[in-house]
């Protein structure tokens, strides 16, 4: 019996396909969901293909905090999010954003044969936080950062909670064990351009962003060393 002729491979290359990768940004239940959104515009104005998630926990503080509150079915949330951003949707730049239902466990992210550049959560609240640390895979948010775990692609997470207690910090730990990085919206204040609330945002968003591997942004300024001027500390 002859076999059938298997169908040609693409003759799209890794490279091909990995720059036309997505990354994913979810935003989950904590406050700070500004990070998450200014992620989103900076990826975008990169000419970054992104995959946008809002978990069902986040809907509510967005609209407390952001002002708009974005329909829970995906199809209209991509306008809301480009609202917030403010960003033309007719632009070059908003043909980049793709929403998703962080219901839909069964969506391109949720398996490792699809190409990503890597997963932001941001803001990560620490009911999301503890179900990475334990595996708990129950919706895209989840399923999508448990596949970029293991397939060894960049997980960064942004996670929003003061003061921390013991459970907080054993499961940073756990998810940093695991491969994935934490960049927590520390105040920073070497810099005059930090000492406005936009810019310990743009600080903390383009620490995202080098974790990633997109360093040729221009969110905040880096340090170059002390000036001359400046005296030594003691």
């Amino acid at each position: 019996m002859t076999r059938p002729v298997p169908a040609p491979l693409s003759t799209e290359t890794h490279d091909q396909a990995h720059d036309q990768a997505p990354v994913v940004v979810a935003l989950t239940g904590a406050t700070a969901s500004i990070i998450g959104f200014m992620t989103l515009k900076a990826l975008m104005e990169l000419d970054q293909n992104v995959l946008c998630i809002i978990s069902s926990k986040s809907f509510q503080v967005i609209a407390e905090e952001m002002g708009v509150a974005p329909p829970t079915h995906p199809q209209g949330q991509a306008e809301a999010v480009l609202k917030i951003i403010d960003i033309d949707p007719d632009s070059h730049a908003a043909r980049r954003l793709t929403c998703l239902s962080s219901k839909d466990t069964g969506a391109p992210p949720a398996s490792g044969t699809f190409l990503t550049k890597g997963m932001v959560i941001a803001p990560c609240s620490m009911t999301t936080l503890g179900k990475l640390a334990s595996g708990i895979a129950d919706n895209l948010v989840c399923r999508a950062a448990d596949v970029t775990l293991k397939e060894r692609r960049p997980l960064v997470l942004v996670p929003r909670e003061s003061p921390l207690n013991r459970i907080h910090l054993q499961n940073m730990l756990t998810v940093h064990d695991a491969g994935a990085r934490l960049v927590p919206p520390v105040l920073s204040f070497y810099k005059p351009a930090f000492n406005t609330v936009d810019g310990q945002l743009m600080h903390t968003v383009g620490k995202v962003l080098d974790q990633l591997g997109f360093t040729q942004h221009q969110l905040s300024p880096r340090w170059s060393g002390m000036r001359a001027a400046d005296p030594l500390p003691v």
